[in-house]
């Protein structure tokens, strides 16, 4: 007979992965150390999960669905592009630098379970439209090289995201606050355009 399954047992245990994951290292948690605290016997996450890997497959493909789904719901829903712009640097960048556990995930462990560079490339062709569209409505032309678009987006996305988590490993006099003010400071230098508030 199989058993029910319970969404919050499910989270719970996702929630606890998560933190092992990136506390210990994939290799470093058994299933046993994640469901101990939670009380559960191990067979019971076999109900939503079919592995260890499916476990960490979901951390990461669920946290960068919701940053991604989240990221593109508030740009369609803003008319003005350095607005656009802005929603990416001021308001769901940070919130992913917040979540220092999945910034963890995808940084060590997301190439092995799931295709981190096709959601970098959306990430990036989606970037660097706001940016063009941001500067052609300041009168600036951008012709972005799409490789060089998306290494240069890669670098800074990828570099905030190590950036802080080393930051708060080894003690870097390095915060949210300068990460994101050397972004605003790049694209107010290489393309002229001032981020408004979100």
């Amino acid at each position: 007979m199989a058993r029910e399954k319970d969404e919050t047992k499910r989270e719970a245990i996702l929630a606890a992965a998560k933190r092992l994951f990136a506390e210990r290292g994939f290799k470093g948690a058994s299933v046993s150390d994640i469901v101990e605290p939670l009380g559960m016997p191990v067979g019971s996450v076999y109900t939503y999960f079919e592995n260890k890997d499916d476990i960490l497959s979901s951390l990461i493909e669920e946290g960068w669905a919701e940053f991604e789904a989240g990221l593109e719901e508030a740009v369609k829903a803003e008319s003005d592009p350095a607005r656009r712009l802005s929603l990416v640097v001021k308001r769901f960048l940070p919130e992913l630098l917040r979540d220092e556990e999945l910034v963890t995930l995808i940084l060590i462990e997301a190439p092995r379970v799931t295709d981190l560079g096709a959601k970098l490339e959306r990430l990036a062709t989606l970037i660097a439209s706001l940016v063009v569209e941001a500067a052609a409505s300041k009168g600036v032309v951008i012709d972005f090289p799409p490789l060089r678009a998306a290494a240069a987006l890669s670098v800074f996305f990828l570099g905030s995201l190590d950036t802080m988590r080393l930051s708060k490993r080894v003690g870097l006099p390095v915060g949210e606050t300068e990460v994101l003010g050397f972004i605003e400071m790049a694209i107010k230098s290489s393309f002229g355009l001032e981020l408004p508030e979100v």
